[in-house]
Order: C-alpha cells, then structure tokens, then sequence
C-alpha cells in the first residue's frame, strides 16, 4: 500500500540532505565527513541535527531519552514520544531549516522526519505516525517538507550493537537498545521503500572511511553534479 502522507518536495533554492540509520549504524560520522567535503567544494552548507537543542523542546527531549527524572520516554506510548519530535522537529524547520533553505544555503541534517521509523512497532504505524506529524505541521502553518535526499546506513543490528557496546551503558538513550534495532532497521527499510524517489540505502557495515569513499562520497557527487 503507498502512503497517503507525503511531505512536499523542498522548493527552496537551497537543497536538504538527511543522514538517516538506526543507532550503531554510523550516520553521524558519515555527516560530519560529508559536511567537510561539501565545503571543500566551495558549497554554501548549515549543518544541523535532530532532535534539535537550540529550539524548542530539544533540551527536553534528551532529558526523557535518558529518563533520569521522574518521568521519561519508556513509559510513554510511541505515538506520545514521537510528539515531542514533531513539535521540535516543527521549530527546526520554522526556525532553522527553511530559512537556510530560503537563503540558498545548503542544509545538511543529522536525522530527519525519517526517523519516525525509530518508534515504527507495528504495521500501519509508519502511514498513523506521518498522518500525525502532517497535521501537527499543518496546524501550525509550518511546511511539512522533505529532504531533497535521505541517505540511510544500514548495518546488521550485531554490527550496531557491537558498536554500541563501545558506549558506556550508561550514556545509551532510550532507542540505543538491542530489542529495538531489528525493528527499527525493518522501519527504515519500509520508509525508503515508499519513498525510492528520495532514499538511498547504504551498506555501512564496513569502515567509515570506506563507506565515505565508496558510498557516501558517490552519492553527493553525484546529487551535486560533481
């Protein structure tokens, strides 16, 4: 079944990459290599992250991540979680992504609306998480828009967990565990299956610098017209 709930096509002049995977995948390091090698090519780039701590409920949400307070994600349902990223993720874009966009710079983003799929538990969750987040967007007159390019790292949840391990157990956040990885990777494999048009999956299971070289790096050459 297609989803019902597409986010528009970005119409700014600058143009948005997403880096995208479950936790242990790799994603932020291949973000910050590709941050580097942009502006190596003289390209205009405001790198950014989500959850977003200079907006709105950012501080917020790693407080819950972690849930060292009295309350935190753990005893809330995936559809009360992912508000709290709707709501940030809607300061984001208002505050931080679309006028970037706006300007012609270059937006690259550590997570998107992609990771919806790390609450995705069930099927139909996917299409009753982006129906929401749409409407969140729309009642707040924010343009539900997507990244021109997605790039999602995928490894083995063993490859994510061994390098999880690597981590103090005690700095691991709520989706950083292993019970969650298998579904999660299942997720994303579904969202960029629904959307081909905008999502490239990439094996990470190999080195960062040679993902970079023989994925990552391609594909921004190749999106850029290098």
């Amino acid at each position: 079944m297609e989803l019902k709930h597409v986010p528009f096509i970005n119409p700014f002049s600058g143009k948005f990459i997403a880096f995208e995977g479950m936790d242990g995948c790799g994603k932020s390091t291949q973000f910050l290599k590709s941050v580097d090698f942009l502006e190596n090519k003289n390209l205009k780039i405001k790198k950014t992250k989500e959850p977003n701590r200079e907006v709105l409920g950012g501080k917020l949400i790693y407080g819950l991540l972690f849930g060292r307070g009295p309350v935190g994600f753990s005893s809330m349902s995936p559809f009360q979680r992912q508000g709290y990223y709707f709501l940030n993720r809607i300061q984001h874009y208002g505050q931080i992504v679309i006028p970037a966009l706006k300007a012609g710079i270059n937006v690259l983003s550590d997570r998107s609306l992609a990771s919806v799929a790390l609450d995705v538990q069930k099927n139909g969750d996917l299409e009753a998480l982006l129906e929401i987040e749409e409407y969140f967007f729309k009642l707040e007159d924010v343009p539900f828009i997507r990244p021109n390019l997605i790039i999602v790292y995928d490894v083995e949840p063993d490859v994510a967990i061994r390098r999880l391990g690597e981590k103090d157990e005690r700095r691991r956040d709520f989706f950083e565990q292993p019970d969650k990885l298998s579904r999660t990777r299942e997720a994303y494999h579904e969202f960029a299956n629904k959307f081909p048009d905008f999502c490239r999956i990439v094996d990470a299971s190999e080195d960062a610098d040679t993902v970079f070289v023989k994925y990552t790096k391609n594909i921004l050459s190749e999106f850029f017209e290098f």
